[in-house]
């Protein structure tokens, strides 16, 4: 099979979530740069317009909305190549919400609602599709003063590798891409603060932060049939972060 076509991505229906800024609408754009057509799924309006072939705003979280899409895509007869869990969330440390309860509303988002989301998106995917769910190297290696974030994090890799199992016998394909340091809203704090932005930098191999179209070439690697045999696994893009030693 030719490069072109062992890597194509052209006309696959791909679906991701938190298509509306940051990873998941410069991934969206990427995609349909690529030839798919892809829907997408957030909470907020796109930030820019991008031509999408279906877009609906929905908080992952309301069944109600969820529900809908689901009936929306049996009135279409949508039929799903690829799924990118790419929303997420971090709770902010707050006087008014004790720890429990950012625990509990980030388990929500980052996990709950893309276990949710998959089983109820079961249905639609096609032969040999792929799901991609995204995590971070919080998922990996411990980070301060924000565990329940890092928690939900290690708990989608655990949840990717179940989910290959239980999944393979349809010949739907579930991986992981564990995202290093990158310029989104999330983590633009850091990013701007130029002490804390240098010593990211220093903590990777490449000595910089990753742009958001690097994680494109991996995103299309998992959704083609370039890894028709790959389930099951992690893709870690982090610039070196996590094999670094001193």
């Amino acid at each position: 099979m030719k490069i072109d076509t062992l890597f194509s991505v052209e006309d696959k229906i791909v679906v991701i979530t938190g298509s509306s800024s940051g990873i998941g609408l410069e991934l969206a754009k990427g995609f349909i740069l690529n030839g798919a057509q892809v829907i997408g799924i957030s909470k907020s309006k796109p930030k820019e317009k991008v031509n999408f072939r279906k877009f609906y705003q929905c908080n992952l979280n309301d069944d109600a909305k969820i529900n809908f899409i689901i009936e929306d895509f049996k009135k279409n007869k949508i039929c799903i190549n690829s799924l990118l869990n790419i929303a997420g969330i971090s709770v902010a440390k707050s006087c008014y919400e004790s720890d429990l309860v950012r625990f509990d509303k980030t388990f929500n988002t980052n996990v709950r609602s893309m276990f949710n989301i998959i089983h109820k998106f079961k249905p639609f995917f096609s032969k040999s599709s792929s799901i991609i769910n995204f995590s971070s190297i919080g998922g990996k290696l411990g980070f301060p003063n924000n565990p329940s974030y890092c928690a939900s994090k290690g708990a989608v890799i655990s949840l990717s590798r179940a989910l290959s199992n239980d999944f393979g016998s349809n010949n739907i394909r579930v991986n992981c891409i564990v995202p290093g340091y990158f310029h989104t809203k999330m983590t633009t704090l850091s990013f701007k603060n130029a002490k804390e932005k240098k010593l990211r930098e220093k903590r990777t191999a490449l000595g910089r932060w990753g742009e958001l179209n690097e994680l494109l070439g991996a995103s299309i690697y998992l959704v083609s049939d370039a890894s028709s045999y790959v389930t099951g696994t992690e893709l870690i893009v982090d610039g070196g972060w996590s094999s670094k030693g001193l």
